[in-house]
């Protein structure tokens, strides 16, 4: 090797072929993700309202019941949150926009897990939040986490990153392509290459 030739950047980007083989996976681990989490909420609103529909026979002791599971479950999921994962609050969606565009860290790897059994718990409590915000953030998680595991650098965990996130908006929605827009017009609000193609394959 010549002795004038710079040492390679570890931050420097690999080839497009590992990248979309990765987003391809990443995609395939969201998607598994998001149908169990969309599975376990619809399991979740079934419990709810055979509770509610069995407490109707005592209204008075039913309702206390009600509204005490309910609130247990809400306690839990958001003991959760503080305890193991504060990245997990809200919906998901703002967190992963500042990792992508404002450079705010990446969530830990216990996001995953909490965002899903606290998102059951607090939706399936009967909480106003929707499902597309926790699957967006458990697919970025998801994504970042496979990039990390296979020594990519930021740059593709980045593109990684965002892919797994429209991956879970499609997930969410089962609208593919509404996915990769998403990524492109909402969480980066550039065009970039590499990001692309992830997205589209994820």
């Amino acid at each position: 090797m010549d002795q004038t030739e710079a040492p390679p950047d570890p931050d420097q980007a690999r080839g497009l072929a590992p990248l979309t083989l990765l987003a391809l996976i990443a995609g395939a681990a969201t998607g598994i993700v998001g149908v169990a989490f969309r599975l376990s909420l619809e399991a979740a609103d079934r419990l709810r309202d055979l509770v509610i529909a069995r407490a109707e026979a005592a209204p008075v002791p039913g309702f206390v019941i009600v509204v005490l599971a309910c609130g247990v479950a809400s306690l839990v999921a958001a003991w959760l949150v503080r305890r193991f994962s504060p990245n997990a609050a809200g919906s998901g969606i703002p967190h992963v926009e500042a990792v992508l565009r404002f450079g705010l860290p990446p969530a830990p790897y216990s996001l995953a897990p909490v965002k899903f059994v606290g998102g059951v718990l607090a939706i399936g409590a009967g909480l106003a939040l929707g499902r597309e915000g926790p699957t967006v953030q458990m697919g970025a998680s998801l994504a970042h986490l496979i990039g990390r595991a296979f020594g990519l650098p930021w740059r593709d965990c980045r593109a990684l990153l965002a892919a797994g996130a429209g991956a879970g908006l499609a997930t969410a929605f089962n609208a593919p392509l509404a996915g990769a827009a998403f990524v492109l017009e909402e969480l980066v609000q550039a065009f970039d290459p590499r990001i692309t193609v992830a997205a589209i394959a994820a």
